[in-house]
């Protein structure tokens, strides 16, 4: 397999991956990512944050010994959102990604999304609730209708006309991923609405893009559980909003 550099250019893709005991489906993963951007003219780097892990995560990471990834070990369990920042905040790349560790958004797909951003787009999100003829989403009826049902709440609480929040598949410039991540206060699955309530009250622009997607066994959230803690922390962000408590600064994409 043919690997772009990426030791002495800023290369133009990051891709943050949170991993958090993910030993049986973070090969498949970086492989489908590192294959699709070997065929491609892009530099790229690849960032694995391991959150903690209690399995051989990490050691498969490196075992593995592929060119333009790195590894970054937290210490103890900190969260999906303490990992994905993490990452992020030691991104050297132009435009920005994260992604599940497993694979659930097939790679190719961040095409979709780079076009968006350079379409002025600052921040291009996967969604699994818009559909296009070239789309399509599979998943267990229960999982959809949790998510609708959160998503709903969502949008009716703080972030209105947006479809689908969670999808882990998000796209950001290098100016946008550094402004809100660097405020971002949750650690936990919660972490994706705080940066597009972030993202859209400092004035960047939002595009939401159809992903195919498919639920791969294995998922680290407990639907009820989680979903009544992410509920939570909505009120949360709407509150640290209204004290003045995230310092909002208006997008200026000369910085882009």
């Amino acid at each position: 397999m043919e690997m772009s550099s990426t030791d002495s250019t800023i290369p133009l893709l990051s891709v943050v991956i949170p991993a958090y005991n993910e030993e049986l489906r973070i090969r498949p993963a970086l492989h489908d990512i590192l294959d699709f951007c070997s065929g491609q003219s892009f530099t790229y780097e690849v960032i694995v944050v391991d959150d903690g892990s209690r399995d051989r995560t990490a050691d498969i990471v490196r075992e593995m010994n592929l060119p333009g990834i790195r590894v970054y070990s937290l210490v103890t369990n900190a969260g999906k959102g303490a990992a994905v920042r993490c990452g992020v905040l030691q991104a050297k790349g132009e435009r920005i990604l994260y992604c599940d560790a497993d694979g659930a958004t097939p790679f190719r797909e961040v095409l979709r999304l780079l076009a968006a951003v350079d379409h002025g787009a600052d921040v291009a999100i996967g969604s699994r609730a818009l559909l296009a003829k070239d789309t399509s989403v599979s998943t267990v009826w229960y999982r959809k209708v949790m998510g609708r049902t959160f998503n709903g709440l969502v949008n009716f609480l703080i972030l209105p006309g947006i479809a689908d929040t969670q999808c882990g598949f998000k796209l950001f410039t290098r100016k946008a991923a550094q402004d809100v991540f660097s405020r971002q206060r949750s650690q936990g699955f919660s972490f994706d609405v705080e940066l597009l309530f972030l993202a859209r009250k400092s004035g960047y622009q939002i595009a939401e893009i159809p992903v195919n997607w498919t639920n791969i066994p294995g998922s680290k959230v407990d639907l009820l559980r989680d979903s009544l803690r992410m509920l939570r922390d909505v009120f949360w962000f709407r509150w640290l909003y209204l004290r003045g408590d995230y310092r909002v600064i208006s997008s200026d994409k000369s910085g882009q």
